[in-house]
């Protein structure tokens, strides 16, 4: 029974990404633009936090019908029309339900993390040189940053 359950455990973050992945294609799907998608991003946060809050697993009929309207067909429907093997049911995972609404690495020494409206906005990514640009420091980063370079620490 251990066993089953650790596999459970491995399946759900699976299951997780699988969901992220299937929510990007349906908001590509319906041709929505950059707001009408984060918005779609933000309903599915909000029902599966509100889910992982209340202890009760993603059911993917209930969450299809918090996206009525998105498309003409059903986020249910979508995903077993492209073959995404979701499981009717399925415990959320917080860490990789947060990449829905939030972007955030760490390596090297440097910690980001940033809400995912900004990009694009506030905060930039060049791929062809790998840099990511923000515009707007926030204060207090900007005051340590002033204070440091300033030689008063």
């Amino acid at each position: 029974m251990d066993f089953l359950g650790a596999s459970e455990g491995l399946n759900a973050k699976a299951q997780n990404r699988g969901l992220l992945q299937a929510v990007d294609d349906f908001a590509a799907d319906a041709q929505l633009d950059k707001s009408e998608r984060q918005n779609v991003r933000q309903q599915v946060y909000a029902y599966c936090n509100e889910q992982l809050q209340a202890g009760e697993e993603i059911e993917l009929e209930s969450l299809s019908k918090e996206l009525a309207g998105v498309s003409e067909k059903s986020f249910q429907e979508f995903t077993a029309e492209q073959g995404y093997e979701l499981e009717e049911s399925f415990p959320a995972d917080r860490s990789t339900l947060r990449q829905l609404t939030k972007f955030a690495g760490s390596g090297g020494g440097l910690t980001i993390n940033f809400d995912a409206m900004l990009l694009g906005e506030r905060v930039f990514w060049d791929p062809a040189t790998d840099t990511l640009t923000i515009k707007g420091t926030p204060p207090n980063l900007r005051d340590q940053l002033q204070r440091r370079t300033s030689g008063g620490n």
